[in-house]
This record gives structure tokens, C-alpha cells and sequence, in this order.
């Protein structure tokens, strides 16, 4: 309402006198004209001026202060060493993105409260009057962009402050001379956005005009949400000349960015998520651009509208907003999917072999390395191996899950301490008891042996632990020769030398006897058959000679074997 605001400006002629009320305005543009005035023609003075406002619940006036210079405010300080400069010199300078991105930072409180974004900030007056009104937010962020400042350029904290408080005033009052002469555009509701941007584009071709339109645009929406499926339907409908669809899509880009760089904006964005597993698999399809994705199915409209820009690769500024946003979801402690690990490590290993394949200069896959073998090490706390190997039906089902778990890891040191693990379990008095004296058949008990054996080989355990735990299951596996005298049996067997010789070799290559002494044992035995007067005999018969042949092939097979797992 007319009267309810009004500026009072105050001056102090030095330190030593009071504050005296010197005029008060209705105009802001009048009441800084007279500080600045009074401060030129005094240079000890200090003058402030304060923005009035009446609220006529309270019915008293609430007092901000929206400027201050002098003596007085900006005394003596510590003599720095570096002269204060800001990156910023214009109010254009403060819609850089790197501005842009400092101030959400210093008024993401407020901005999340209004709902509200930095752009709509730098181009709606009525934003700025809702600013200057909420009390020290606008003195809080100057203060702490003038000591970060400060401190990176080892300049004077209140020389920042000045100049900040200078760049401040300049950009707000260009905002409300603008609106005040109706040189900031209206964009009704009902209109076209490409009529807006190609009126502007043949006009001005300012960026700060478009800006301007799409902030009035965004004013009539109360919610991130809402804005977003405002700025989806400006990027639905972009003109169609080349020049002027390039202009107005990277202002949307811009815009849209602004939005989930806020979590308010993020949760409109992706909508409810059940776990941290579920937020990054719908990040992971809005950066790669799949809007048909599963994970996108019970995300809200906006996300399955986003993905079809960022497949097109067109929104660079919102993938990278969305890339910063996986690795920081990623880098957090808690849990994919706090209720299986199981699943946990599934949705790990998928996660890892998409975003990798779609990484790019704005997702590295160096990056994504680094964060997923710090997810890996995670995976490896003693809780969570526990919570893996509950009710598990024997021993051999916790090797077996144990196992399983290195293909899901990243990182040298992770698959270590997962050897660790392994080692420990296989070393165990139970896995004597499972392994050696089992229910099972020796045969049954040393194929399973084998089988983990060969995952072993197979994996990308560090050399020393890949062999250490190849020796460990070669160990059970002699263990139980010795104790069931299998071999025994096969070598004392009724038939003859060669079939015996035969039968030995293929239990070693075969994948029932583990690498190492027990594969060498066997050979050893066939060998032995061989060379003994039945097996000579036996190969100079007709029938010995293709036995001879075959038994030949599958030493060279075991010899083969040997090499690979050395």
C-alpha cells in the first residue's frame, strides 16, 4: 500500500557525533542520492539509510538498513597485504553463473523458502523488496562473500564489504528503476514462448530482457514443481530460426538448472525416493537421457520431460548440475538399499557399468572410479559382511557369497580385504569340519573346492592374494584326498592301466580336484600307470594307442591349466 514504505537516511558528521536523522524519502533513488551527497561534501561523516516498512499486524515499522558508508562503518582495520577486488564489477557480472552459483549459496535458506532462484532474484523487484524486508539476509550473505573473499585474496574484509555493499545497491537499483520506468518485459501466462523470445531476439537481443520475461513468467508459479513444468513447456516451444532457438534455450538451460541446483527443487525434480539407491538410479537416467526408464516410472512428469533434453544433449549447464548430484549422492555414507545387501550389491554393479559407459567431460569416469571403490570399502564393514553371510545354509554358501562380491568391488585395496575375508572363512575349524569330514562325497566336496578356486583365478584379486587363496583351497582339497584316499580307490581300481591313467587325468582337468598339489598328485598317479608294465603293455596294443593319444592330450590341457593359474 502507498505509504507504507519510506527511507530515512541517517548521518553522523565523525566518530565523535551522534546519528542524526537527516531527510526521509518515499523514493529509495532520492534517499541514496542524499547519503551519497552528504557523504562528498564530508569526508569524516558516516551515513546509513534505512528501509521502513509497516506492518499493520504488529502496526509498527519494521527497519532494515539497505545501505551504509563512511568513517564510521569502515574504520581502522588490519593492514592486509593484497588489495581487495571483486571478480564481480556490474550488475550484469552478478548473472554470470559463477555469481549466480554464489549466490544461492549465501541465500539458499531464503530461496528455498520463497522458492525462488538466484535469476528470478536478479530480474523481479518485487523479490528484491521481499529481500530487503526479511532483515539481515542480504547483510548476512554480503559478510560472509566479503570474509570468503577475503581470505582466498588475503585483502581486507571491509574494503570487500564496501565494495560488495556498492555492486548491490547498483544492481538492485538498476531493478527497480526498470520496473518502475516498465522496461522490464511481461510475459502473461497464455503466451507463447516462442512469440516472447523472438520478439526479444529482434529487438534488444539482451539476455538480461529474456531473463527478465521468463522471471515474470515464473512470478505467477509458488512452487519449484510448478517451475519447472513452466520451463519445460518454454523448452517445448522454442522458435524455430537457428540463431534465435539457440538464444532462448540456454536461458531454459539456465533457468532449469537453477532449479535442482536446490534440493527443494532436486525433490520436485525426482519426486519421493524409498532410498538413497533409487534417488541415484533416477539421477543416473535424467544424466543419460532414458525418460523410459523403470526408475522413472513413478517419478513425476517433470523428470520423464527433463530426460528427453538431456538425451538430446542440449541441456548441458542440467547435466552438469545432475553429474555434481550423483557424486555427491554417491560419496554419502549411507546405504543403497539399507534393507539387502544383496540388492545393494546388484544395484552397485549396475550403477557402475551404465554411469561409466555414459561418462563424459562432465561425469569422468576417473571420478566415478574413485567414488565407487569408496562405496566399495563401504560393502566390507564387518556389519555388513555379517548382514551378508546371515542365513547362509553352510559354510560353502558363505565362500560362495563372499566370492560374489568381487566382481562388485572397485579398487586394489577393497579386494584385498575381501581376500581377507575369504581366507579367514576357508581357514576356519567349520570349514574343516564342512570340507574334510562333510556329509557330502569326497568328489562333490573337492569339485566345489575347485569351482571357488577357478572364481579365484578367474577374479582381480592383487597377484599375492589371488595365489595365497588359490593355495588355501588346493590345501582343503589334499586334506580330503588324504583323508578319503579317493585316489586310492581310482588307482587300485580292476581296469586297466591306461583307463585308470585316463580317468585320474580327467578328474584334474575336469574341474573336480583344485589346482595345484591335488592336480599334481593326480598327474603323478596317471604317470605311474602309465609307466608301469600293465600301461606299456597296454600301449602297444591296437586299442592303447588312441588311449595313448587321448591321455596325451589331456596332460598338455593340465600343463595349460598350471600356466594360467600361475
Amino acid at each position: 500500500m502507498p505509504g507504507d514504505i519510506h527511507y530515512e537516511v541517517f548521518f553522523k558528521k565523525n566518530r565523535k557525533a551522534g546519528w542524526a536523522l537527516a531527510e526521509a524519502h518515499d523514493s529509495r533513488d532520492a534517499a541514496l542520492k542524499l547519503a551519497h551527497t552528504l557523504l562528498a561534501k564530508n569526508k569524516d561523516g558516516s551515513a546509513r539509510v534505512s528501509k521502513e516498512t509497516f506492518c499493520h499486524d504488529a502496526r509498527k515499522f519494521r527497519s532494515v538498513t539497505v545501505f551504509e558508508a563512511g568513517a564510521e562503518t569502515y574504520g581502522a582495520v588490519e593492514e592486509k597485504t593484497n588489495e581487495a577486488q571483486l571478480p564481480c564489477l556490474t550488475p550484469d557480472d552478478l548473472s554470470k553463473p559463477h555469481a549466480r552459483h554464489t549466490i544461492k549459496r549465501v541465500l539458499t535458506g531464503w530461496l528455498e523458502r520463497m522458492q525462488a532462484l538466484p535469476m528470478e532474484l536478479l530480474h523481479r523487484a518485487d523479490l528484491v523488496e521481499s529481500l530487503e524486508a526479511s532483515g539481515t539476509e542480504l547483510q548476512h550473505a554480503v559478510q560472509k562473500v566479503a570474509v570468503a573473499s577475503a581470505r582466498d585474496q588475503d585483502a581486507n574484509v571491509q574494503t570487500l564489504v564496501k565494495q560488495l555493499n556498492e555492486l548491490v545497491q547498483k544492481a538492485l537499483g538498476r531493478i527497480y528503476k526498470d520496473a518502475r520506468d516498465a522496461k522490464l518485459p511481461e510475459y502473461p501466462k497464455k503466451a507463447k514462448f516462442a512469440d516472447i523470445a523472438n520478439g526479444i531476439f529482434a529487438g534488444d537481443k539482451r539476455a538480461y530482457t529474456l531473463r527478465a520475461a521468463m522471471a515474470d513468467r515464473l512470478r505467477h508459479e509458488r512452487k519449484y514443481g510448478d517451475k519447472l513444468e513452466a520451463l519445460l513447456d518454454m523448452a517445448d516451444t522454442l522458435p524455430d530460426a537457428e540463431d534465435a532457438r539457440a538464444f532462448a534455450l540456454g536461458e531454459v538451460d539456465s533457468y532449469v538448472s537453477e532449479v535442482i541446483s536446490f534440493d527443494a527443487g532436486r525433490e520436485a525434480l525426482l519426486g519421493k525416493c524409498k532410498d538413497l539407491g533409487e534417488t541415484i538410479e533416477r539421477l543416473t537416467c535424467l544424466f543419460d537421457g532414458d525418460g523410459k526408464a523403470d526408475a522413472l516410472r513413478m517419478a513425476p512428469n517433470c523428470a520423464r520431460r527433463l530426460a528427453k533434453w538431456t538425451h538430446s544433449r542440449e541441456f548441458d549447464s542440467c547435466r552438469a548440475v545432475i553429474a555434481q548430484c550423483l557424486l555427491k549422492e554417491l560419496e554419502r555414507p549411507a546405504r543403497l538399499r539399507p534393507t539387502s545387501v544383496r540388492e545393494e550389491v546388484r544395484l552397485a554393479r549396475d550403477l557402475a557399468s551404465r554411469l561409466v559407459i555414459s561418462s563424459d567431460s562432465l561425469l569422468p569416469a576417473d571420478g566415478l572410479i574413485k567414488t565407487f571403490a569408496a562405496r566399495s570399502a563401504r560393502l566390507l564393514q564387518p556389519e555388513v559382511i555379517d548382514e551378508l553371510l546371515k542365513h547362509s545354509a553352510d559354510i560353502d554358501e558363505e565362500v560362495s557369497r563372499l566370492l560374489m562380491l568381487e566382481e562388485n568391488l572397485v579398487g586394489e585395496a577393497n579386494k584385498s580385504k575381501l581376500a581377507g575375508y575369504v581366507r579367514a572363512t576357508i581357514g576356519s575349524s567349520e570349514a574343516d569340519g564342512y570340507y574334510i569330514r562333510g556329509g557330502a562325497q569326497p568328489l562333490e566336496r573337492l569339485a566345489r573346492l575347485a569351482a571357488h578356486q577357478k572364481k579365484v583365478l578367474k577374479g582381480t584379486y592383487p597377484k599375492d592374494a589371488k595365489q595365497e587363496l588359490s593355495a588355501k583351497f588346493d590345501e582343503l582339497g589334499v586334506k580330503i584326498i588324504d583323508q578319503s584316499k579317493i585316489l586310492n580307490m581310482v588307482e587300485a581300481g580292476d581296469r586297466p592301466a591306461l583307463d585308470k591313467a585316463s580317468a585320474l587325468l580327467r578328474l584334474a582337468t575336469g574341474g573336480a580336484l583344485p589346482l595345484g598339489r591335488c592336480s599334481t598328485d593326480a598327474q603323478a598317479r596317471a604317470l605311474r600307470q602309465i609307466k608301469s608294465a600293465a600301461g606299456l603293455s597296454e600301449a602297444q596294443t591296437e586299442d592303447g594307442r588312441p588311449k595313448l593319444k587321448a591321455i596325451h592330450g589331456l596332460l598338455q590341457q593340465l600343463a595349460t591349466q598350471a600356466d594360467k593359474a600361475a
